[in-house]
């Protein structure tokens, strides 16, 4: 598992910029990418492949946002932003469009 720091996405709008970046990666079938706002991270499940990495790393970028990608770990949560900072990770299907959603202040 990829772990990208994204020290600057504070809420849920930040998130759904990031979640539009991505899901026009072109990403491989079947990669699913996991945006945690409470944490600050974007995380690429399994064992992606390098130019897979590449490609969210590029997307949070082209979305505005800095990613510091770290490999095979976890950081903890960090805390304050926004009120909807607190909120559950949500999974994004790239290949569909369509993300499964949680509702937020900011989005």
């Amino acid at each position: 598992m990829v772990h990208f720091n994204v020290p600057d996405m504070t809420c849920g709008g930040c998130a759904q910029r990031i979640r539009r970046a991505i899901a026009q990666a072109q990403l491989p079938a079947g990669v699913e990418v996991e945006i945690d706002v409470a944490a600050r991270q974007v995380s690429v499940p399994g064992q992606a492949e390098d130019d897979t990495v590449e490609l969210v790393r590029s997307a949070i970028e082209r979305a505005g946002y800095k990613a510091d990608a770290l490999v095979g770990t976890s950081s903890g949560r960090t805390t304050g932003g926004c009120c909807c900072a607190s909120r559950s990770t949500t999974s994004v299907d790239v290949n569909q469009g369509a993300a499964n959603r949680t509702s937020s202040c900011c989005s």
